[in-house]
């Protein structure tokens, strides 16, 4: 059967009211109640978006043996760019193993594969609109939050944006701000992320938006470019110092960090890197972005090089021997693992994993139980399932803060938002100044992302990233931003046409009784966190608002759990 509507509304408020005369309220933190797996899941699902999917039969119940309510939350704010109802009650169908099964095998929602017609500069007749959209990140970041809230394939999208947040370039650099150019680099992460790392790091290092951004483009024998030899060793694949297998530092027998290599290895791989050009353009009067760099063996230092481990390049070699068995030398490198697999983690899970977490992750990353290196899906099935990410009671300092992004794509997932509430114009180059929080998707100010991976908090001993770009103007920014999302009031312009807003139609249903509509709010945007001072003084602060303005208590209630600490730090 389809649910209407209509008939949610007319069940649902004498449901909730029962709920709460008869104490089924979600249960809050410190609470002894448990009934709430039947008439109050249902409170808090359909109450906050117009639900509609098919439940007919035996194979669409939900597994009594399955994934909680709150489980299923915490698990799709880790995988994807936000729990909706819909997939909240598809994982706990099915479970989590099967749910990434799903999502390993789906098809891609692709960035486009846009013809390279438009010159360096924009020609005398392109202006307005026309720079707009063939100058500027504005079409390739509204498909970014078009993905990010709509498409199914919800994990490899955000395992693009964690790529794409390790594996950085940018369109600050003005070679890069054609879309035509940089949709190519977009493509070879979103294929990749579910391939394996070392097929990734070939592509990434081959892609002419990444040779043009770090400059291995065009590299020659005479004077070898060392800017990509450094950052991928740095910052794509083992780091600095070596590495355990858990991540923690090896120390020397003075208890100091052991360098992974030095200025006369970044030279080897620049050397190794040489001999690379742009492929015959397939338009007169454009570069070619759109395959892979050529190989040039007249501009290729041939000379003996010596890698990681002191493995040596003969002599005499060309330019493709030399490139892929340099990428073989650092993908075989024993940081690897650990490297990469805990910036992973970050991006998803937490920013401060345990070394065990670390350790096992490394492990899939080293062996994906088949004897292969470098499994990409092995790799992220082992940091979504592993039980101090699925631990419902997590340590402390787990967690992460949720970056500008996910903040806005999480708390519009959970609304519903469709096509029919955004333009998808969320970029932060079309938005009000007081309203950019410094995360502007595919313009990092530089090759070490937003913000620095090993980031400490001010004040304390833990890394938290994410607070790297969280500052008074950017905190302020943030409350103000969600502020227009829930109150309908983020301004329109040629540029963002309708804006983006939340739509909270069933909200008002049950804004009359502000116990009720703050306790489903604790259970479908907090899982169940709320505290009981948290929760009176919501309860205390929609009461003040006239019982006539039920879309006004409805809107101060979600406003003030999405701009809390508790729903802005991702646990």
């Amino acid at each position: 059967m389809r649910f209407s509507r209509e008939i949610i509304t007319s069940s649902l408020v004498p449901i909730a009211r029962q709920c709460r005369r008869k104490g089924w309220t979600p249960r809050r933190a410190g609470s002894e109640r448990v009934d709430r797996r039947t008439l109050c899941t249902v409170v808090a699902i359909l109450l906050l978006s117009i639900f509609s999917c098919a439940r007919d039969g035996a194979n669409n119940a939900i597994a009594a043996d399955g994934p909680s309510f709150n489980e299923a939350f915490r698990f799709l704010e880790q995988a994807t760019f936000g729990p909706t109802p819909e997939l909240l009650m598809h994982v706990q169908e099915v479970g989590f193993e099967a749910f990434l099964d799903e999502q390993f095998s789906m098809p891609i929602t692709d960035y486009p594969a846009l013809e390279e017609i438009w010159p360096p500069q924009p020609p005398p007749d392109c202006t307005g609109t026309c720079i707009r959209d063939n100058y500027t990140m504005y079409p390739l970041q509204k498909i970014f939050y078009q993905n990010a809230l709509t498409a199914p394939d919800q994990l490899r999208q955000r395992v693009f944006f964690a790529l794409d947040q390790i594996l950085v370039t940018s369109a600050q650099n003005p070679n890069l701000r054609l879309p035509s150019r940089m949709t190519y680099y977009l493509r070879t992460l979103m294929e990749g992320a579910f391939g394996n790392f070392s097929d990734l790091l070939y592509n990434v290092t081959l892609n002419p938006s990444m040779g043009r951004y770090l400059d291995m483009v065009d590299s020659r024998r005479a004077n070898p470019n060392e800017n990509y030899a450094r950052e991928i060793l740095q910052l794509f694949s083992v780091g600095l110092s070596e590495l355990n297998p858990d991540g923690t530092l090896k120390l020397d027998q003075a208890g100091n960090p052991i360098p992974t290599y030095d200025q006369d290895t970044i030279v080897a791989f620049a050397r190794a890197f040489t001999g690379w050009v742009f492929a015959p353009p397939p338009n007169t009067g454009v570069v070619n972005y759109r395959d892979p760099l050529a190989p040039n063996q007249t501009l290729h230092d041939t000379n003996p090089k010596v890698l990681l481990y002191g493995v040596t390049l003969p002599e005499g070699q060309t330019a493709e021997d030399d490139l892929n068995q340099a990428l073989d030398n650092i993908f075989n490198h024993s940081n690897v693992g650990p490297f990469i697999g805990k910036r992973l983690i970050q991006h998803l899970v937490t920013s401060n994993p345990s070394p065990d977490y670390v350790a096992r992750v490394s492990a899939a990353f080293n062996d994906n139980g088949a004897g292969v290196r470098g499994d990409l899906p092995a790799v992220v099935a082992a940091i979504l399932l592993d039980p101090e990410a699925r631990n419902e009671a997590p340590y402390e300092n787990f967690g992460k803060l949720r970056e500008p992004v996910l903040a806005v794509t999480s708390l519009l997932r959970n609304f519903g938002t469709t096509e029919a509430t955004t333009d998808f114009v969320l970029g932060e180059s079309y938005m009000p100044a007081s309203l950019r929080m410094d995360e502007d998707v595919f313009l990092s100010p530089t090759v070490f992302n937003f913000y620095s991976s090993e980031y400490v908090v001010p004040g304390e001993t833990v890394i938290g990233p994410e607070f790297g770009i969280q500052s008074t103007s950017t905190s302020l920014a943030r409350i103000n931003l969600f502020y227009n999302l829930v109150y309908h009031l983020l301004p329109i312009s040629a540029d963002r046409p309708t804006g983006t807003w939340i739509d909270l139609p069933l909200l008002e249903e049950v804004a009359g009784d502000p116990p009720v509509l703050v306790d489903a709010l604790n259970y479908h945007m907090l899982h169940e966190t709320m505290t009981d001072a948290m929760r009176e003084i919501i309860i205390d602060a929609v009461s003040g608002i006239s019982p006539a303005d039920l879309l006004g208590r409805a809107r101060l209630a979600v406003y003030l759990v999405a701009t809390s600490s508790l729903y802005q730090v991702q646990r």
